[in-house]
């Protein structure tokens, strides 16, 4: 259902925006209201199928309710809205399940980069060809995260404002490191992180962790997804990095 969800939502959306591209709506215009029909399409769909389900979206009200219940949907109906607005490829539709705090479905749809990856359809696991792996991470990050990790990796970096996209270049092979170290929201990470598990790739928090979802305060200790075999390099860079006077 996640999978089906995120492509519709997204699909629509991207409608949408060449609509009000077309006419005099500016780019925060066209953000909001991104945001705004994002929400209201997936609430709509959640409420008709699962209307059993607790739910936790970026755009919605939190009541704390989802608190007390073990499945739990976890949404960010428009991820780099933003970009969104201004027209840039670097947005996704994030729909997540989490059962008992564990990331257990979930699919980002990127329809500008011609990907919609879950763990229903993910992506396989295969040799990007690369000589020199690729670390993508979010523009405040290039300077820190990023170019801690291309020296250690010997690699290069670029940069993404869409977690759900960061995440599927590395699941889909056009990327081989996504981090973020520092706190992000359950909305932004969720849907990545189960898609990126069922691919094949190494998840966890910034610190090496599991990634625990629906807690009180909906946010995580950062991401890194990587290619298996970079996992202990990465972690153990960002590691040492914590424990240095040099901690950005």
């Amino acid at each position: 259902m996640a999978h089906l969800v995120a492509s519709e939502v997204a699909e629509k959306l991207a409608l949408h925006r060449a609509k009000m591209r077309s006419g005099s709506a500016t780019h925060r215009t066209i953000e909001l209201e991104g945001d705004r029909l994002g929400h209201a399409w997936i609430l709509e769909r959640l409420r008709a199928e699962r209307p059993d389900d607790a739910l936790l979206s970026e755009e919605g009200h939190d009541d704390g309710l989802r608190l007390a219940e073990s499945r739990v949907w976890i949404v960010d109906p428009l991820d780099g809205s933003s970009g969104f607005g201004y027209g840039r490829p670097e947005w996704a539709v994030h729909v997540a399940l989490a059962v008992d705090g564990a990331p257990v479905v979930g699919a980002v749809a990127a329809p500008d980069i011609g990907v919609t990856a879950s763990t229903h359809l993910p992506p396989a696991l295969s040799d990007t060809g690369r000589s020199r792996p690729l670390v993508i991470t979010g523009w405040t990050r290039v300077h820190s995260d990023g170019a801690l990790l291309a020296e250690v990796l010997d690699g290069d970096v670029t940069a993404c404002s869409s977690a759900g996209v960061k995440a599927a270049l590395v699941a889909t092979g056009r990327a081989d490191v996504y981090v973020h170290d520092s706190p992000l929201y359950e909305w932004d990470v969720c849907a990545p992180a189960a898609m990126a598990l069922a691919a094949g790739l190494a998840v966890s928090d910034s610190l090496g962790e599991p990634l625990v979802f629906n807690a009180a305060r909906p946010v995580v200790d950062g991401i890194v997804v990587c290619r298996p075999e970079l996992k202990t390099d990465v972690l153990n860079a960002l590691e040492q990095r914590r424990g240095s006077d040099n901690h950005w």
